[in-house]
């Protein structure tokens, strides 16, 4: 728990170990949490890495979500990124950094924001639904540094222009494509 409305947890190396099978690794609520992430070796027994969420025990109801600053540096991610419908997140992949999971599936998010350098990959593990994906390593119609494994990614195309409302391949199979 931090104090206030804006935490930070920064770790370089190391390991970060979840033991239960339900919640998640980091839980952000009523509050700003910027996660800084260096080659730490992560695991989450429940599969679920970041929550973002409102709840009642914090905050006036109906403007007490979280807001998730996620930095994953020469990361190895494994697990899905959930927010509420008053939450965000904004995450960021770079130096090589993998994630392999979902992110916001149930399409509740208030606002999610991905981006990937050059080097970095996102590995899909089911439907999953952005605002705006920046930083796409774009070939014609195909993105190669997101492994879509069949599953499809949405976006907003009024958040996010610079994918121009196309559809796109993923790598592994799946698309990327506008929300309808």
């Amino acid at each position: 728990d931090a104090q206030g409305t804006n935490g930070a947890f920064t770790m370089t190396g190391g390991s970060l170990t979840y033991t239960a099978t339900n919640g998640p690794l980091f839980y952000i609520t009523n509050s700003t949490g910027n996660i800084t992430l260096k080659g730490v070796t992560i695991t989450a027994a429940s599969g679920t890495l970041v929550q973002a969420a409102a709840n009642d025990r914090w905050g006036t109801s109906g403007s007490n979500g979280g807001t998730v600053i996620l930095v994953a540096d020469s990361q190895t991610l494994n697990g899905n990124l959930v927010a509420d419908n008053l939450s965000t997140l904004t995450v960021t992949l770079q130096n090589g950094s993998v994630l392999t999971g979902a992110v916001n599936t149930e399409n509740i998010a208030k606002s999610v924001a991905l981006t990937l350098d050059t080097s970095s990959t996102w590995n899909v593990t089911a439907d999953s639904h952005l605002s705006c994906l920046n930083g796409a390593v774009i070939s014609g119609t195909s993105i190669t540094n997101i492994v879509g494994n069949g599953f499809t990614v949405t976006y907003d195309a009024n958040s996010c222009p610079a994918l121009n409302g196309q559809t796109y391949t993923l790598s592994g199979g799946g698309t990327l494509q506008p929300a309808q």
